[in-house]
């Protein structure tokens, strides 16, 4: 019985359905109309800039055929309205466990209007460490995540597996998931189907879906749309966000399920209000699109930016885009530059090549054609053939010393200036 990470390609649909739902990393599904400057309005004198071509989500553009992100995407949190901040922050710094655990809660999930990671990991970590089972989940979520701290999968290991020992079914389905991975852990299939068993025993959605699709590939027939959807709805109904933003997507494309754009908002805002990074975009979408909601381009904007604060690549460019042009917010280009940076690190080509443009033209930042070349060599490698012009335009203008130190720019990891 394997649950490791070889991918088993089911034709057509299966592929579509199981890569959404893998959510590894920061990628996003191309959207039908998300804002890009018009033609005289542009960082750059250059042609219009093109959308993501395909989901820049790793699963997606890898075509893995099953869902195996290692955990969930974001910490299951249960909706809930606004605490009194400082008297919740007084009892917490008191060492009051359930208040380190509401503050964790707060900021995760953007109550005050923008998602705080980094404190967000504090207070889940203060609780944890008194044994606090959600909070210790949450925490290995968001290293497992790399959200608000650098991904650390030990850490991650370590703090699932203290909730799973607590009887935590989303930890136990998550510690099934690490031993079949081996991330911090070493991989054992047999401690793997363990965990999975333990949570599905709990009536855990994704656990049950798990092994559900173990005996499937094992019996050569695989589950279909519709029962792939029914296990995503009652997952979503169980509190998992990624579950809530799987499903939105299917009821969006009308995947297993009819097709219901009201619906889809409506799983999407279920997602979204738990801190799920790609439920936060879609809302986005959805609001800029009015797609199962009226348009609303100051909402979109909103959840645009929750998204980007989650570190969400694809509205982390999108939120650039939009203050590039004024669109709905004042021009901002120190604000865009940053926000395609921070996509940029992500991997993501057209923040890359966007980031080129503004370094080239020197907005938003002091011009340096060294660093515009540096990030469209970038985005070229990552097959956007506008950065590939833009790269071989900007060579005739840069000798072959300074050729080389963007190149050497480009090989630091994660190097900023």
């Amino acid at each position: 019985m394997k649950f490791g990470i070889a991918a088993h390609r089911h034709a057509g649909l299966m592929v579509l359905i199981l890569a959404i739902a893998s959510g590894c990393g920061p990628g996003g599904e191309r959207t039908d109309n998300e804002p890009k400057p018009a033609a005289t309005n542009r960082p750059v004198s250059r042609p219009e800039p093109k959308r993501p071509a395909r989901d820049s989500d790793p699963a997606h553009a890898n075509g893995i055929g099953t869902p195996t992100n290692p955990v969930p995407t974001t910490p299951s949190l249960q909706s809930s309205s606004s605490i009194d901040l400082a008297t919740t922050r007084t009892k917490a710094e008191s060492g009051d466990v359930a208040a380190q655990t509401a503050l964790g809660n707060y900021y995760a999930t953007g109550q005050g209007g923008r998602i705080e990671l980094a404190e967000a990991l504090k207070w889940y970590r203060a609780a944890a460490e008194q044994g606090e089972v959600r909070a210790q989940y949450n925490l290995a979520s968001m290293y497992a995540e790399g959200r608000g701290a650098p991904r650390d999968d030990r850490e991650a290991a370590k703090w699932f597996y203290q909730a799973a020992e607590q009887g935590d079914r989303m930890a136990q389905y998550s510690m099934g998931l690490m031993c079949a991975n081996g991330q911090g852990v070493t991989a054992k299939n047999e401690e793997a189907y363990k965990w999975f068993q333990l949570a599905a025993q709990q009536g855990d959605a994704l656990a049950q879906l798990k092994l559900a699709m173990v005996s499937a590939k094992d019996s050569n027939t695989p589950l279909t749309p519709e029962q792939l959807a029914a296990f995503y709805l009652q997952a979503a109904r169980q509190g998992y966000p990624q579950a809530g933003a799987m499903i939105g997507s299917m009821y969006k494309k009308g995947v297993g399920v009819e097709q219901n754009p009201a619906e889809a908002f409506k799983w999407y805002s279920q997602a979204a209000e738990q801190g799920d990074p790609k439920a936060l975009h879609w809302m986005a979408v959805s609001y800029l699109n009015g797609d199962g909601v009226s348009k609303d381009m100051s909402q979109a904007i909103q959840y645009y930016a929750k998204a980007a604060d989650a570190g969400y690549a694809l509205s982390q460019y999108n939120l650039g885009i939009v203050y590039v042009l004024g669109q709905g917010v004042d021009r901002n280009d120190e604000q865009a530059v940053q926000l395609f940076q921070n996509a940029a690190n992500q991997n993501l080509p057209a923040a890359q090549r966007e980031l080129g443009a503004m370094y080239e033209a020197g907005r938003g930042t002091n011009q340096d054609l060294i660093e515009a070349y540096r990030w469209y060599s970038q985005a070229a490698a990552n097959g956007d053939p506008e950065a590939a012009r833009s790269t071989n335009a900007l060579s005739q203008r840069l000798t072959p010393d300074q050729i080389k130190e963007a190149e050497a720019r480009a090989k630091a990891p994660k190097a900023q200036r």
